[in-house]
């Protein structure tokens, strides 16, 4: 009966230790790339879903969204995160920060924005950049 010797089994633990060191990292990476990208994409549905919201007739309110508390942001009903009449609240990682504007309220029946600018949303050296104009339209950049 022949098995295995005991340099064989060293060899392939060495060589699937030197994979592990030199792939792990990566996967890290590709898996924190990919959360960003994820949270940017559902901010942007968040921006677009308000925006419709508002500009629906049913609501006959402005709706907006809020980005002040870490690990989420708000989608809420009325003139301004501060007098809000409804909200829901959408979680994110903690570890993922926004800066720029803080809130947008969209205004009923045009659905155009109060404020203008950059929304940037960071996780790690990764950064994100979502500009609203003053037509209203919400550009991933």
């Amino acid at each position: 009966m022949k098995g295995f010797t005991f340099i064989e089994v060293l060899i392939v633990t060495v060589v699937v230790a030197f994979l592990l060191v030199f792939t792990l990292p990566w996967a890290i990476r590709f898996y924190r790339v990919q959360q960003i990208n994820n949270v940017t994409e559902e901010v942007v549905q968040t921006l677009r879903r308000a925006q419709l919201k508002a500009m629906s007739v049913n609501s006959d309110s402005p709706f907006g969204v809020y980005f002040g508390s870490t690990g989420q942001y708000v989608l809420f009903r009325g003139n301004s995160y501060n007098i809000r009449d409804d909200e829901e609240i959408l979680y994110i990682l903690d570890d993922i920060s926004f800066s720029g504007i803080s809130e947008v309220t969209f205004l009923k029946l045009d659905g155009n924005p109060d404020l203008t600018g950059d929304i940037i949303i960071s996780l790690d050296n990764e950064t994100r950049i979502i500009n609203i104009n003053s037509l209203g339209r919400i550009n991933l950049e």
